[in-house]
């Protein structure tokens, strides 16, 4: 009987124990494009025997593993402090989830400006502890709002992405920290904190392939007039391949994105510069993700990680902005760009420490583009910081 490639259906669910089948059900249906399957991976020996003739001898596998990539819509979860749905396979992707339950209110303090805000005495001594949050102002000045790129604890002090229009006062603007959810790399090792693997069932026509502890790695794509993607790359164990009927899929939970574009795509900061009119813009979380097997021990790991991306920018004049010393000089600064601007579909992107490298030039419509390549370098001393992914 012939399976129809068009009905495939993937269900993944974190694992409490690493290796156990976590059993997916149809609300854990992942709604996703570019689906594909490499269903039996591996290496094999071979058996090479000497014989009074020519002609091959066999193998036999020593490694049996599976992979699976996709991609998913970079939108939020329809509610500023619910999960999204791809949370899940970020935590999958060694990234911790932090939830702000509620809003975050105070009064500004004396000695804010257009860009440095000084937030209320009881606001959090942990530097960056609002990083990559939005903050909304209300008061002198009007309602305005701005993308935290930094927050010294010992001051209460929170930089903007970009100026807003009027500077707070203390006697008469409020600020509001909306709720959300936050998402950092972190370096787990190994195969024992929970929740930090998934079940995965992929069913084509009726054909139900299973891997098991699987971990990934996520990149990342908002390109101009298109609509943004996560990319995700798994490798899992190898589990059962059996008939099962095709399950019933629940995407209620996946939202409808935007389009990547100047209404819909703001915020941006590229090491301190708010004039960058980007073409493209893609990073990858680039975990080493590998397959061990010893005796007695099998598993999927991941051992490092260093992000690193592409962007494409309208060229400038040196007074502008010069890209060409901060490339030779090695210079970092931050990064920020957020998308959407609904309460419950808006995902931000931000780092403390990007660098450009490899300027060249290229055209777009008769129009002289920047291409570099763009990096993310942990921040503070305790590291796991290279980019932070908020929902809001």
């Amino acid at each position: 009987m012939s399976l129809a490639q068009r009905k495939r259906v993937i269900l993944v669910k974190l694992e409490s124990t690493y290796g156990t089948d976590s059993t997916p059900v149809a609300a854990d249906a992942v709604l996703c494009s570019g689906l594909d399957i490499t269903p039996l991976e591996g290496s094999s020996v071979e058996r090479d025997f000497i014989r009074p003739y020519f002609g091959g001898s066999g193998s036999i596998r020593v490694e049996n593993y599976a992979s699976l990539s996709f991609e998913t819509e970079i939108a939020g979860s329809g509610a500023a402090a619910t999960p999204p749905e791809w949370g899940l396979l970020l935590k999958a992707c060694n990234f911790s989830e932090t939830i702000t339950a509620a809003p975050i209110t105070g009064a500004c303090g004396t000695g804010s400006t257009t860009t440095s805000i000084v937030l209320a005495a009881g606001a959090s001594a942990v530097d960056d502890f609002y990083t990559g949050m939005t903050i909304v102002f209300d008061g002198a000045g009007g309602a305005q709002q701005g993308e935290i790129i930094a927050y010294v604890g010992s001051s209460k002090t929170a930089t903007l992405a970009k100026p807003i229009t009027t500077a707070p006062t203390a006697t008469s603007t409020t600020y509001t920290i909306g709720a959300n959810v936050m998402y950092l790399p972190n370096s787990d090792f190994g195969t024992a904190v929970a929740s930090t693997s998934a079940t995965i069932y992929f069913n084509i026509d009726g054909v139900r392939h299973v891997l098991l502890g699987a971990k990934g790695n996520p990149s990342f794509d908002l390109t101009a007039k298109a609509i943004p993607k996560m990319k995700w790359k798994f490798t899992g164990l190898l589990g059962t391949i059996s008939d099962q009927t095709l399950p019933t899929a629940d995407f209620t939970g996946w939202q409808t994105p935007v389009t990547v574009s100047t209404a819909n795509t703001t915020d941006i900061n590229l090491l301190g510069y708010n004039g960058a009119a980007i073409q493209t813009l893609n990073f990858d979380m680039a975990n080493s993700v590998i397959y061990r097997q010893l005796i007695g021990y099998e598993s999927v790991l991941i051992t490092d990680r260093k992000p690193a991306g592409n962007i494409s920018l309208e060229a400038t004049t040196v007074t502008a902005k010069d890209w060409w010393t901060i490339a030779k000089d090695a210079t970092t600064g931050p990064f920020c760009v957020k998308h959407g601007q609904t309460a419950g579909n808006t995902v931000g992107f931000t780092s403390r420490k990007a660098q450009l490298a490899d300027p060249k030039y290229s055209d777009s419509d008769g129009v002289a583009m920047m291409d570099f390549s763009l990096m993310f370098i942990p921040y503070a001393a305790a590291g796991n910081d290279d980019i932070r992914i908020c929902s809001k």
